[in-house]
């Protein structure tokens, strides 16, 4: 039997970490047996690295076929981790392995592109890189955890594939996100080109780690060879980085976002607003990362009151009828200005404004909002006919800072964090 660690796509493409799961090599080698071929077996394993555990396997099968079926190959590979890394590491170790070629073995790498999984269907290449992602989380525990003189072995053995496997899902992730953003003029699709140029980056790091880090260069230029950017059969002669599309930001600043109730609720991050609309002397800025999602979003100067004509909206499509409670969720602030207490006013569809007072008033609230890290105010509406209208919020004093909006039809249920945003449409 001729046996080929492991041909496909290409004269070398077997080689960079595209390590053959043990079931696959079983299964192949355990139909040779059967069918007669016991008296030569040959395997070409293109280059040593990073084929250890499988040339282990292949030499102990050949060795007695009898010895291995369908239900104890976990265990050869757990003795495998047990005489590399440890009694007390061989399980886990095994299991990652498993996984890993497991996963790999789906796409080789030199084949994987923006194209391979769908970006819409069953959330087929989020879930698939969410996978990969829980996978490296486990890899990285596992070398944390391992005595310092089995970290190299484990690094070339497990953590190594897992982690350039790991990018290289993020970056054509990545880039299958941007594409679709681009079509839509979407400005977001920016963000996406980033994250491919910064996996793109640190896959040269991981490659460098390899080569120079692990067992002090031990390995080096072992794991070289070019993985991104085929275009045919043969590899390129260096990666190459896939092509990203980037949009003007100032491109979509017309294109609304709308949302959309679904089991009964609606939640918004306030920096995702429909609209903004800029009073005389004041205007909305939004603050990255304040509070417990997001971000917030305020008026500038804060020392300036808003006028009647600032306000942001949002465009809400109610798919359900009845009493709608409108939960503006603000970051805690005190009644500085002499006890009054700070308002703001919500409207629904352009019915009347319901102004809230969400701090004065003060009656020891002051434990509860810091332990909480939020101040939420609560409003009741009517929804007549399930149509898309707007809410407005306008803030009517300085140094209110919004950091979600969430509208209960009945279905909205208690979380810290509040219900993850619902789905936009633009």
């Amino acid at each position: 039997m001729y046996y080929h660690f492991d041909y496909v796509g290409g004269p070398r493409s077997y080689k960079w970490i595209n390590v053959t799961p043990v079931q696959k090599i079983w299964e192949q080698m355990n139909l040779t047996y059967r069918y007669g071929v016991k008296e030569l077996w040959v395997v070409n394993v293109g280059d040593l690295k990073p084929m250890e555990y499988p040339i282990q396997f292949f030499l102990d099968m050949a060795w007695n076929p009898d010895r291995f079926n369908e239900n104890n190959l976990s265990q050869h590979t757990e003795k495998f981790c047990a005489q590399q890394f440890g009694d007390k590491y061989a399980r886990e170790a095994a299991r990652l392995i498993n996984l890993y070629t497991k996963y790999n073995r789906r796409v080789t790498p030199e084949l994987l592109s923006a194209r391979t999984y769908s970006l819409y269907n069953y959330d087929e290449f989020k879930r698939v890189t969410e996978e990969y992602r829980q996978l490296l989380l486990d890899a990285m525990k596992l070398n944390y955890l391992m005595p310092t003189e089995t970290r190299d072995a484990f690094d070339q053995l497990v953590l190594h594939p897992i982690s350039a496997m790991a990018n290289l899902y993020e970056m054509y992730y990545a880039v299958a996100i941007n594409q679709e953003l681009a079509k839509q003029e979407d400005p977001e699709a920016n963000y996406w080109a980033d994250q491919v140029e910064a996996c793109f980056v640190r896959d040269s790091l991981i490659t460098y780690h390899y080569n120079k880090e692990i067992a002090g260069g031990k390995w080096n230029h072992m794991m070289d060879q070019t993985h991104i950017g085929y275009r045919s059969w043969n590899d390129p002669r260096y990666n190459i980085m896939p092509t990203v599309t980037r949009i003007p930001e100032n491109r979509m600043a017309s294109v609304p976002t709308l949302f959309k109730e679904s089991d009964g609720y609606i939640s918004m991050e306030a920096p995702n607003y429909s609209r903004a609309a800029h009073g005389e002397n004041t205007s909305w800025i939004t603050i990255p990362d304040l509070g417990k999602t997001v971000g917030a979003v305020t008026t500038t100067p804060v020392t300036v009151k808003p006028d009647q004509n600032s306000y942001l909206e949002y465009d809400i499509e109610f798919t359900s009828t009845g009493e709608a409670k409108i939960e503006i969720l603000l970051s805690p602030t005190l009644n500085f200005n002499g006890n009054r207490g700070l308002e703001s006013a919500v409207s629904l569809g352009g019915e009347p404004e319901q102004i809230v007072n969400f701090n004065g008033h003060y009656r020891g609230e002051l434990g509860r909002w810091q332990a909480e890290s939020i101040i939420k105010s609560v409003t009741t509406h009517s929804v007549i006919t399930p149509v898309q209208q707007p809410l407005r919020f306008r803030a009517l004093d300085p140094r209110i800072l919004v950091q979600k909006i969430m509208i209960d039809m009945g279905g909205l249920k208690p979380s810290y964090l509040e219900a993850p945003e619902s789905e936009k449409i633009k």
